[in-house]
């Protein structure tokens, strides 16, 4: 049986990627302006569509700009090291489950943020090596692009890509913007989710639990 789990919201508390932007503005302070002001525009967009991943992609694009492979890299080890011991941000249930299924073969990681920095945080978690499915960047001279945003619907995209079964039978999310992952799966467990994502989960029809956040 199959488990996914989404990262932001599920297995972190914290927003990798926003921690990973911070973490960049307290040495690139001036771009805090424009980066507010694509963060504004995101919250408001709906969570599914096109709108909110687009506002998303400028935000890493700018707060990013300039930055080489090795440098991001090394600023995602130190961003995982703080989110993976920072108290109240993993949940113990959430995350013995992710470490049953990652013994078992059973599980796999999809989430919107980037790859390296997944990696580095569910190393430090003790689940080295299990599935990711995460955005990829492609690094220039002007810094990192997404050359994949895996959001929406490019997470189920990827998961019927990857498996000659794509059914999954449990989803861990807290974001109406997996629904069509969520449409893959036998079952889908909402995280401490919001109101707002609640609402578009019951609009379309999939079925789900809710469960609230338990921390450490």
């Amino acid at each position: 049986m199959t488990t996914a789990f989404d990262l932001d919201g599920v297995l972190s508390r914290s927003d990798t990627m926003a921690s990973m932007i911070l973490a960049r503005l307290r040495v690139k302070p001036w771009l805090a302006v424009p980066v507010a002001v694509l963060a504004l525009a995101a919250a408001l967009a709906p969570a599914t569509g096109t709108i909110r991943p687009r506002c998303n992609r400028a935000i890493v694009h700018t707060a990013l700009a300039g930055m080489g492979r090795s440098e991001y890299i090394h600023l995602a080890g130190t961003v995982a090291e703080v989110l993976a011991v920072r108290v109240g941000n993993t949940a113990p249930k959430i995350l013995a489950e992710l470490r049953r299924t990652h013994r078992e073969g059973s599980g796999f990681v999809t989430t919107a943020s980037e790859y390296h920095l997944a990696a580095a945080f569910l190393r430090l978690l003790g689940v080295d090596g299990i599935p990711i499915r995460a955005s990829k960047f492609r690094f220039s001279a002007t810094g990192p692009r997404f050359v994949r945003h895996n959001v929406g619907d490019a997470k189920a995209d990827a998961r019927l890509r990857s498996s000659t079964q794509p059914q999954i039978n449990t989803l861990y999310t807290d974001s109406a913007s997996d629904l069509p992952l969520a449409r893959l799966s036998a079952h889908t467990v909402l995280v401490g989710p919001s109101a707002r994502s609640v609402r578009a989960f019951e609009q379309s029809g999939v079925p789900f639990a809710a469960e609230p956040w338990e921390s450490s």
